[in-house]
């Protein structure tokens, strides 16, 4: 048998390189689809680009700043976030999904996820959480007497975080995780952005993802993204063995869901344990995320706040408000409600592009055309600072465009929890939550900024 080798010299390897690596430049910026499309130039060339950015924890913001350089397309965004529209989502969700069977978020098949949030939907409804109302009225209640026990300057934004995680115990479990009684989260909200910041960027590097999780059984685990699906599911699912071994009432999401399985057994007790460490890992940040805005941008903006304690004192002094508000008050106060919109479209909880695949047919994005398997899309941060949808005022906290005649078409670009038929069905959860604490805290206390209180740096 005669075996041929052929071995280039140094010399020869370098050259091949160098001309390979031309090629791909030239490409990419001049004869690909995409060439003619404005960009940084180092991110027509690698997601590296991406990586860099979103790990100098500046992605939400360079998100704004390179649409208003490159393209901005209302209608383009209409078409591809419209239910049934056919843009799936992209594969940087596999990195967030990693292994699991069930997840809302990460799931890329539509049949899949329609499937999947058929199964769980009842539980997510506005009616159910209307229904876990005295669970957080609980919560609420303890957060009060924490509270009402200080004195001096109080750091309202870490018992907000406390709040809502708690929140997601009582809601989800029937039993908070007693955070808030304690003042203590254990290290669990540190360990919660750590994993969101690893997964930020490995979402534009998914083979570097896979790659480790192949290598994983050799190297161990050197990813926080992992807590995902790992730390935070195990302390899901010892919380759900736990609430099935106490039994309760049926006033938490977790009993609708036994009650679901009952007639639908292929809902497992793991996709049961996966449901609920979405709620534990997402749930708590996102709500404190906006409620820490909705106060900070009251506090920054003194005629907007006295606008709206004049409504709440109104509703007061009519009987129309308790001392603890319900949820069923809060919807009565106009003017709360156009707080709520415009404090979270100014600090949306998510920075990332929300990206999805074009399907077969390509697509045409101002006057581009978009081939098909092209990841496209928009970050909340980005379609909610469009001059041409929300004005040249678009940067200011100004709830009351949320109360003129524009305020539906406002609607149909409000994106701080997704949009079509991927909306975020934790979104009931957190919108309760603000509807009632707000309100209630503003009325109860006389909240200020601290004497030396400066602005959190943001990351995305």
């Amino acid at each position: 048998m005669l075996f041929i080798a052929s071995i280039l010299s140094p010399s020869a390897a370098a050259a091949l390189l160098l001309l390979s690596t031309s090629a791909y430049v030239i490409y990419q910026c001049f004869l690909s689809p995409l060439a003619k499309i404005p960009g940084p130039f180092w991110a027509k060339l690698t997601n590296w680009y991406q990586v860099y950015v979103t790990v100098h924890k500046a992605s939400h913001r360079k998100n704004v700043s390179l649409h208003k350089k490159s393209v901005v397309d209302q209608k383009a965004f209409r078409e591809i976030y419209k239910a049934g529209a056919g843009f799936n989502k992209a594969a940087s969700y596999d990195v967030l999904r990693g292994s699991r069977s069930f997840d809302l978020v990460g799931h890329r098949d539509e049949k899949i996820h329609s499937e999947q949030r058929k199964l769980v939907a009842r539980a997510y409804s506005m009616n159910s959480m209307v229904h876990l109302e005295p669970n957080v009225d609980a919560v609420i209640k303890t957060l009060i007497q924490k509270l009402d026990g200080l004195s001096g300057v109080v750091d309202l934004g870490a018992f907000i975080q406390l709040f809502a995680f708690d929140v997601i115990g009582a809601v989800s479990f029937s039993r908070p995780f007693g955070y808030l009684l304690a003042g203590d989260d254990h290290g669990v909200f540190a360990r919660i952005r750590t994993a969101l910041g690893s997964l930020s960027w490995l979402g534009h590097v998914g083979w570097f993802f896979n790659l480790h999780q192949t290598l994983r059984p050799v190297i161990g685990n050197w990813l926080a993204a992992n807590d995902r699906n790992g730390f935070f599911h195990q302390f899901a699912r010892q919380e759900v063995i736990a609430r099935k071994d106490r039994g309760g009432d049926d006033r938490d999401i977790i009993n609708q869901l036994f009650t679901v399985q009952k007639t639908k057994p292929h809902l497992s007790d793991t996709d049961i344990s996966f449901a609920m460490a979405s709620n534990v890992f997402a749930g708590s940040d996102t709500t404190s995320t906006s409620l820490n805005a909705t106060f900070y941008l009251l506090l920054t903006n003194p005629v907007a706040y006295q606008r709206l304690m004049k409504e709440l004192e109104e509703k007061r002094s009519s009987g129309e408000l308790s001392d603890l508000v319900t949820f069923e008050q809060a919807e009565s106060c106009t003017y709360l409600q156009a707080v709520m919109y415009e404090a979270i479209r100014l600090y949306p909880a998510a920075g990332a592009v929300l990206g999805r695949d074009v399907p077969a047919g390509g697509m045409t994005i101002m006057d581009y055309y978009i081939p098909a398997g092209t990841v496209v899309g928009t970050s909340p941060w980005a379609i909610h600072r469009v001059p041409e949808i929300w004005g040249p005022d678009f940067e200011e906290f100004r709830p009351e465009r949320w109360l003129d005649e524009n305020a539906s078409n406002l609607k149909r670009f409000f994106f701080a929890f997704g949009g079509g038929s991927r909306t975020c069905i934790g979104r009931n959860i957190s919108w309760l939550e603000m509807s009632k604490l707000v309100p209630t805290i503003l009325m109860r206390y006389n909240v200020t900024l601290a004497p030396d209180a400066e602005l959190i740096e943001e990351s995305g």
